[in-house]
């Protein structure tokens, strides 16, 4: 049998580890911080959630139970620059923890396949102007 992602990264202890230094970061960045900062959720709530639905992606019998992801961020004003950011705060903090590749790897494409359910395209204006509107 094959061991599972969050096996492979080291189980629970290593995974929280990952995500109390993910989460504490972002709160602390200069670019992306001020969204955490004037959330009405609490530091410790974003890491638990975060780390259920990191351990679930990476195949831990762990369930998530926060909201639906597109529901949790679209009262946020979230652009691609934002999105972005955290993306790259996510790599330097996986690579901070000598994450093994494959687990990275994974990380990173699972994170990208959300992008879509937490920008809103319509408020988005990191976004170049499809083709043919406006100048």
């Amino acid at each position: 049998m094959t061991q599972s992602l969050f096996d492979q990264l080291g189980g629970e202890p290593v995974l929280r580890k990952i995500v109390d230094r993910f989460v504490d970061r972002l709160f602390d960045d200069v670019m992306i911080g001020f969204l955490f900062q004037a959330s009405s959720v609490s530091r410790d709530r974003i890491k638990q959630k975060e780390y259920e639905f990191a351990a679930q992606h990476l195949g831990a019998p762990v369930e998530y139970t926060g909201r639906p992801i597109a529901a949790a961020h679209r009262r946020h004003a979230i652009m691609t620059g934002h999105f972005m950011r955290r993306l790259q705060i996510l790599k330097d903090t996986l690579a901070e923890f000598g994450v093994p590749e494959s687990v990275r790897q994974h990380w990173v494409e699972h994170t990208l396949e959300q992008m879509p359910l937490i920008i809103d395209p319509e408020r988005d204006h990191c976004q170049p102007p499809a083709a043919g509107k406006g100048s």
